[in-house]
């Protein structure tokens, strides 16, 4: 397929999310949105007006039924990703669906499942994976700079950011019946599977965590919202070969900074945000910075593919072009969401826990659709 050859694709979802993606793809060249779909058809059929999509349907089942869309793009709340993402795969679609990968590791794991025995696409949006200052960070990793990585780190932090009771999102976002859960799997999912695509995706062993709702609110939105999931999650996790992840993740927080996700590695380190690159030869330590903005230029104007990785839904269009490999997103973000749940079993179990543990005790959350 051209670079230019259109992927007809369409839309499952037009809320806050679902928005965003459709106004992505309608800039893009060489995608042809066929059909969105959502249970709120006036909405559903503004959206379509607003982009020229002739076609809308308030049953997602009705745009899978299709046969003439290729790749399907799911922007549902978080409990809804399983059931229809395995229902497009089911029929025959490739899919792009929204962080997280689901509400539970079992459904998460029922996602990956279908993909690998329909040998469709599956790919996650994880807008962190494209960033500048992952892109570096890869580059060193994979040009051996850091040498033997040991312990990587994953922080995200807001100083009161949390959806609907400090003021924006809905409150579906703040309630485990709709997400699952909080800051863990609203912005902690983003970090951690950055952080587990730079280092290789690397096998877990153990896992230990706490989460937290201790910051007051507003108790009015407090009410009207049922919130119900975390502000704050932390954890610790071991891999395979001995390498070691600490995570912590604020929807809110007393504190001004958290500081930056790093890479730690026997020759080198690297810093995220903001970028940095550390060494050490002889007794000269070297703290770097770098030029991000014409690394990003020259890797699209020396390197054919570079605008494949401007971001993930134009990754995920070039990949179904076959003009580059897929970033294993899928993969990355079913070690995430383990991790998720173990941290979140962690705390309810008092113990460090296992894989095997948490596929245990994993629960379907799934709606159904």
């Amino acid at each position: 397929m051209s670079n230019q050859e259109r992927v007809r694709v369409g839309v499952i979802g037009v809320g806050q999310i679902g928005k965003r993606h459709v106004e992505t793809y309608a800039a893009m060249a060489n995608v042809e949105i066929v059909a969105i779909a959502d249970v709120n058809e006036a909405e559903v059929k503004r959206v379509a007006g607003l982009h020229g999509i002739t076609t809308t349907y308030t049953n997602l089942h009705d745009l899978l039924a299709r046969d003439d869309i290729q790749a399907v793009d799911v922007c549902l709340h978080n409990n809804y990703h399983m059931p229809a993402t395995v229902a497009a795969l089911e029929s025959g679609k490739d899919v792009f669906c929204e962080k997280p990968m689901a509400g539970a590791y079992v459904d998460a794991m029922k996602m990956w499942e279908a993909a690998q025995a329909t040998g469709r696409k599956l790919a996650i949006q994880f807008v962190t994976m494209f960033s500048n200052e992952t892109k570096a960070a890869r580059f060193l990793v994979d040009d051996g700079q850091l040498g033997k990585i040991y312990h990587v780190r994953s922080v995200g932090h807001r100083r009161r950011g949390r959806p609907y009771v400090d003021g924006y999102g809905s409150p579906t976002f703040v309630q485990k019946q709709h997400s699952a859960g909080g800051a863990l799997y609203d912005m902690g999912v983003y970090h951690i599977a950055t952080a587990l695509y730079l280092i290789g995706n690397p096998s877990v062993t153990r896992i230990t965590g706490r989460t937290y709702q201790e910051t007051a609110m507003d108790e009015q939105r407090r009410a009207a919202s049922g919130y119900n999931v975390e502000e704050l999650g932390v954890g610790f996790v071991h891999f395979d070969g001995g390498l070691t992840m600490d995570i912590i993740e604020a929807w809110a927080v007393h504190v001004d900074n958290l500081g930056s996700s790093v890479i730690l590695g026997s020759a080198g380190g690297v810093k995220l945000e903001p970028f940095g690159f550390f060494q050490s030869l002889g007794h000269l330590d070297l703290n770097a910075t770098a030029n991000l903005s014409a690394f990003d230029w020259r890797l699209h104007n020396v390197d054919a593919d570079g605008d494949a990785y401007d971001g993930p839904q134009q990754h995920w269009i070039a990949a179904l072009q076959g003009r580059v490999p897929l970033i294993p997103s899928a993969a990355c973000a079913l070690n995430t969401m383990l991790i998720s749940e173990g941290i979140y079993l962690s705390e309810r179990l008092g113990r460090e826990v296992s894989p095997s543990d948490v596929l245990q005790h994993s629960v379907s959350t799934a709606l159904p659709v």
